[in-house]
């Protein structure tokens, strides 16, 4: 492919000025030819299919990194006119791959699927094959997920998951199995009517998903898994019992497993755990608290019911977010690897769920060792909850969440002890295929025995559906099975071709209903701000040693005054940590609007400039490879040789559950100093430095710093900054007076070294990215559904560029420059006079976007 560059100044806003200085950007849906931004491409060919060495990916003899979007619903069934304008689209803005998702989760014309739910629509599969075809062509590459949202429970006349979307259950029922597989066989068995391949041999489809964030320990399991309906318990406890049979053989020895950590219990540990004392001006009972946080409120009382005297706990005001209720009880003292007992009654007049846990009472939160969905009925129920401390702590708390219903409880007669009686229920047999998957008193030892159950149940699930696609239907593809839910999550994705991953910084939250569009609210914090919450890092711990890693979602979503961060951090950072692609979370939602003016929604980036806008250069830095990966590479021993793997991972995943950060023992700042990834079965980590022997190579190695408000990776060829302009304080050679935070990057247009050699540089700057009328309220957190008409408008940054100190050094090349205003198709708008080596960036030019050539 010819190698076009571009040097990207973008500065983006996180905080508004008081003198706003919204300009309207609309970036067109048709690519101009004329561009001086556009990127080239070359048509995907047999010798381009896409192959593994050395743990990354490969296109015949170089390395090739995915720069990607995704496309969700209807949009991945453009015209056959519109399939030639996106593709073209994205191919000039330096797209090399797109994911074809949520096509099964809608019937035509959002989905595949016609009216019955049971075949495939013959529209929606021709313009899928032409609009594959036309990507090609762009040399853009193809990742096809197979189930996301298709809930075959409801056309096999079974009961939905309760988290819906067949989440959970579709790992392990075989009807459902089954029928993901033959979706997956009308889908890569079939011949694209465009191109002379199958969709399994055609090298332009580079990856196949199994599902979609889908697993036995995603972030609802703890929840679902305990109180899925009937039919679906039966089956997964006759898998449990069949697990264990094979473990233990006998029932004995089972219960003698199970119960040889058993304590006698020691007294009440909770103060006034019969409410009997009452603090009434907090509304509570005496060293009890009822939490009430945002909008949520509850009330309480002592009451009689069902014959019993208990607390009558009464949410007034719910938000649906479960935490924002609570009622606990904090300053119990812990000691890891010490089991406790918790034990209290409780009821609902309504059938209604809570959570019950043990957490730390103060930052960051941590559970404890329990954390777990009940199930309340109109009986009182006695519940004997049995944990192991996963970590000492002097200041514990116990309790129920309840932000989630509105239906009243009640509760009575809680304690709180150390020991535990872990035999198992008289009820519960191994030989009758009676244990429970879920007891109410549990030892460590029947704890980790769960989690194991779920790793090989979840592994074999996986491991089945990617033989079943390369082998029985002969995808070339590259298979992954879903994103990394903490160790035991990534030892079931340990024999998938690649690892993958997701994350949102600050996802938008529906406190009432889910997706509903005129309740929702967002939090304005700046990534840059906030790196110790930073999702990169999280995302940084999920990566197996010698198998390439990817990141198939990622978004900062509208209308986050910082939105503007997500493209360059996210490329910058990436590139840092040498992973293997990125697909930014949409492109878009809908297929028949490619030329709207307006931002739609939180995800969409097709017509959002503060993301399309930093497109190109985030492919320069990342995909073309500008910024090297760190110096150090550094790897971590998720197991050790010794023992077994699997008992070594649960306990790795009980004590940190998903949190493979927190497992690395790492903070942010160690790991933006390294390449990181886990390797299974290694005594201890280790750390080595890479050989640069290119002087180019030298020049792109990553010089990289993030303090709380401050991100910040530069070489040279690349720069990358994002955060106040006083933390620390902005560079000489660039000023800005508006506004007062930004976000630069700078890249080389013609790929060469930007203090040296080179002649062709792009400036862009873009604060905040808002509609025209654009209706928030008073803190921001929300529009609902006032997201205003066209056209789409960037606030400008003004400021100056001084050319002199940008170049000195023995190198310094600051005479003879000539800038121009670009347009929003990238052509050129208006020279920009340059006086005294000192260019002024202004809102009167109306662009985000800057060419400096000589």
């Amino acid at each position: 492919m010819k190698r076009i560059y571009a040097l990207f100044i973008m500065v983006a806003v996180g905080i508004w000025s008081h003198a706003e200085t919204f300009v309207p950007f609309v970036i067109p849906a048709k690519a101009n030819p004329e561009s001086e931004i556009k990127l080239d491409y070359k048509p995907i060919t047999e010798q381009d299919r896409i192959y593994i060495k050395d743990g990354h990916f490969y296109r015949g003899s170089e390395p090739i990194r995915f720069w990607g979007v995704n496309l969700s619903f209807a949009s991945n069934f453009p015209t056959h006119a519109d399939a030639e304008l996106v593709a073209e689209r994205m191919a000039r803005a330096g797209i090399n791959a797109i994911r074809c998702h949520h096509m099964d989760s809608a019937t035509w014309p959002r989905g595949i699927w016609q009216k019955d739910g049971k075949t495939l629509h013959p529209e929606a599969l021709d313009r899928l094959d032409y609009f594959i075809d036309q990507l090609a062509k762009r040399g853009i590459y193809t990742d096809l997920n197979l189930h996301v949202g298709k809930e075959y429970s409801r056309r096999l006349g079974l009961p939905p998951s309760p988290d819906g979307m067949d989440k959970m259950i579709a790992i392990f029922v075989p009807e459902l199995v089954a029928a993901q597989k033959d979706y997956a066989k009308r889908m890569l068995d079939r011949k694209n009517a465009y191109r002379p391949y199958r969709y399994a041999d055609d090298p332009a489809i580079a990856i196949v998903e199994i599902t979609n964030e889908n697993s036995l320990f995603m972030w609802s399991a703890a929840e679902v898994l305990p109180n899925l309906p009937t039919v679906y318990a039966d089956i997964l406890q006759n898998q449990y019992n069949g697990w264990l049979k094979s473990k233990y053989g006998t029932n004995a020895k089972l219960i003698e497993a199970w119960s040889a950590s058993s304590k006698p219990l020691s007294d009440n540990l909770l103060t006034n755990g019969d409410f009997g004392q009452w603090q009434a001006d907090r509304n509570a009972p005496n060293g009890w608290t009822l939490e009430q946080h945002e909008t949520a409120k509850a009330k309480a009382s002592i009451v009689e019911y069902n014959g019993k005297s208990g607390l009558l706990i009464e949410p007034t005001t719910c938000d649906g977010t479960e935490w924002h209720l609570q009622f606990n009880q904090s300053k119990l003292k812990l000691q890891e690897g010490q089991d406790y007992t918790l034990v209290f009654e409780i009821a609902a007049p309504k059938e209604r769920t809570l959570t019950v846990s043990v957490i730390q009472a103060h930052e960051p939160w941590n559970n404890l060792g329990l954390y777990r969905a009940i199930t309340l009925r109109p009986e009182w129920k006695l519940y004997r909850l049995t944990f192991t401390a996963t970590q000492s702590d002097d200041n514990a708390r116990t309790g129920f969440s309840f932000g989630k219903q509105s239906e009243p409880f009640y509760v009575r007669a809680l304690g709180f002890h150390e020991g535990a009686d872990f035999a198992p229920d008289k009820t519960e047999s191994l030989e009758n295929a009676t244990v429970k998957v879920f007891g109410e008193v549990e030892s460590k030892t029947r704890q980790l025995d769960r989690m194991m159950f779920f790793a090989e149940t979840e592994k074999a699930y996986f491991d089945g559906m990617r033989q079943y696609i390369k082998t029985d239907l002969g995808s070339k593809a590259m298979v992954t099975g879903t994103i990394v839910f903490g160790p035991l999550g990534l030892y079931a994705q340990s024999d998938m071709d690649f690892i993958d991953s997701h994350a949102y910084w600050q996802h938008p939250r529906f406190p009432n209903r889910p997706w509903d569009s005129s309740d929702w609210l967002i939090d304005q914090k700046a990534m840059s701000d906030n790196p110790e919450e930073a999702t990169l890092f999280r995302m940084a711990s999920e990566r197996l040693a010698g198998k390439p890693f990817t990141v198939t979602e990622y978004n900062h979503p509208a209308p986050l005054d910082s939105q503007a961060e997500c493209v360059p951090m996210i490329a910058s950072f990436a590139a840092a940590q040498n992973w293997d692609g990125v697909w930014l979370y949409t492109y878009s939602h809908t297929g028949d609007t490619w030329d709207r003016e307006v931002m739609n929604s939180y995800f969409d980036i097709d017509t959002n400039p503060a993301k399309w806008g930093f497109v190109p250069a985030g492919a320069l830095i990342f995909r073309e490879r500008l910024l090297l990966p760190q110096n150090f590479k550094m790897t971590l021993a998720l197991t050790s040789p010794q023992g077994s793997a699997l008992d070594q991972l649960a306990g790795l995943h009980s004590k940190y559950n998903s949190n493979l950060f927190g497992a690395t023992g790492l903070t942010y700042k160690d790991i933006v100093r390294f390449e990181i990834a886990w390797v299974l079965g290694q005594s201890e980590k280790t750390i080595t430095q890479k050989q640069r022997s290119v002087h180019g190579d030298l020049h792109r190695a990553t010089g990289w710093n993030w303090d709380p408000g401050r991100y910040f990776i530069k070489n040279g060829f690349c720069l990358i900054s994002a955060g106040h302009r006083d933390k620390p304080a902005t560079f000489e050679w660039i000023k800005t007076t508006s506004p007062e935070r930004s976000t630069i990057t700078i890249t080389a247009l013609d790929g060469k070294e930007m203090y040296i050699y080179s002649s062709r540089l792009l400036i862009s700057a873009c604060g905040r990215c808002e509609n025209t009328g654009m209706e928030f309220s008073e803190d921001r957190s929300t529009v609902g559904n006032n997201w205003g008409k066209a056209p789409v408008q960037i606030e400008a940054v003004e400021g100056t560029l001084d050319l002199s100190k940008f170049f000195q050094g023995p190198y310094n090349k600051n005479a003879g420059w000539r800038c121009y205003a670009l347009n929003p198709d990238g052509t050129k708008k208006a020279e920009v006079p340059i006086k005294d080596n000192i260019l002024k960036l202004s809102a009167k030019y109306g662009t985000m976007w800057y060419v400096l050539t000589k």
